[in-house]
């Protein structure tokens, strides 16, 4: 049976009660809009809106990469060996592939696959259309997991990166595994043997 999007909300503790700590004071607009959505989708997912979550999920992906990657341009740039300039005009599919080429190392667990631009495109009769008649579900499902994937790798910085310093982003990645590597083995060993 198919989880409901209520039961998959109600598991999704970085959606209920997110930690926006990746997003610096200076973007406390930004804060506010993706707090404000977040209510808007845990409210349309306990209805079971198929349609409107992914529309906010799609939202709230996008807002969330706007806020992190418009404060990491130092640390891109840095990793890109020239200047980056972040474009608030760029579309989703830009942003997934920014945060997948200058983070996915950094940040353990949180790869964005790129279905979800194609499943936030489900705002568009014609993209729905030319899809199964399940599409619309499985997408909502999906898209509120790989946004609380997203806000659960976000929470983990203790602090954003902003430094240049190569012995600093060594010392975070190192800190991110590790944490990673804990979590992993204190599953592991929470689980009962069969």
């Amino acid at each position: 049976m198919t989880d409901t999007l209520k039961s998959i909300c109600d598991r999704c503790t970085h959606l209920r009660k997110p930690d926006l700590d990746f997003i610096p004071p200076e973007f406390a607009r930004q804060r506010q809009i993706i707090l404000r959505d977040l209510r808007e989708l845990i409210s349309a997912a306990s209805l079971e809106n198929e349609k409107t979550v992914v529309i906010l999920a799609g939202s709230l992906i996008e807002s969330v990469l706007y806020s992190f990657l418009q404060f990491q341009q130092e640390y891109i740039s840095w990793r890109r060996g020239s200047p980056f300039q972040f474009n608030p005009n760029h579309s989703l599919a830009n942003y997934v592939g920014v945060f997948n080429g200058y983070f996915r190392d950094v940040i353990p667990n949180v790869a964005l696959p790129d279905y979800i631009v194609s499943y936030r495109n489900l705002v568009h009769i014609n993209r729905e259309l030319g899809l199964s008649p399940g599409a619309c579900s499985n997408a909502s499902r999906e898209m509120l997991r790989t946004l609380e994937m997203l806000l659960g790798g976000l929470s983990e910085f203790d602090e954003p990166i902003r430094t240049a310093d190569p012995a600093q982003l060594v010392m975070d990645f190192l800190r991110t595994a590790l944490k990673s590597f804990c979590a992993d083995l204190r599953r592991l060993v929470a689980k009962p043997s069969s």
